[in-house]
């Protein structure tokens, strides 16, 4: 009896201290971040055929509660809900699918959003994805 009250304080113990690392996290994302730089690669049965890089400075993401607004300029561009899942953040537009972006914090003021998805047709496999470079306004 007492091994499995020790065995359930553990796991208890151990999901606190997860959700706990996602609160932290969700509390590091709150506020406007202004994306500097866009990294976009398109892979074809694993060879890059497309590979971007540019800076941007023109879209911001705004990390409020639960919410996440993303505009260029004075136009709002999307507006989703999101949760924090171990390293990755998942965003929801009413009624769609989910997106799922691995993040990083590089820094303080530095975060690192990566997307990607593989799409196979006529026995091609399509690999695209998208790194966000943003600094915290």
């Amino acid at each position: 009896m007492l091994t499995v009250l020790v065995g359930l304080m553990v796991i208890t113990s151990c999901k606190k201290e997860k959700l706990n690392e996602n609160e932290a996290s969700n509390q590091k994302l709150q506020g406007k971040w202004l994306v500097t730089n866009l990294k976009s690669t398109t892979l074809q049965n694993g060879k890059v055929v497309e590979n971007e890089e540019k800076p941007d400075g023109k879209m911001i993401f705004e990390f409020s509660g639960n919410r996440l607004n993303l505009t260029e300029g004075n136009n709002v561009i999307g507006n989703y809900s999101y949760v924090i899942e171990a390293n990755e953040i998942v965003l929801r537009e009413d009624g769609s699918e989910a997106v799922f972006f691995k993040y990083n914090f590089d820094s303080d003021t530095q975060l690192s959003l990566k997307q990607s998805e593989t799409v196979t047709q006529n026995n091609i496999t399509y690999e695209e994805s998208q790194t966000y470079v943003l600094t915290k306004m």
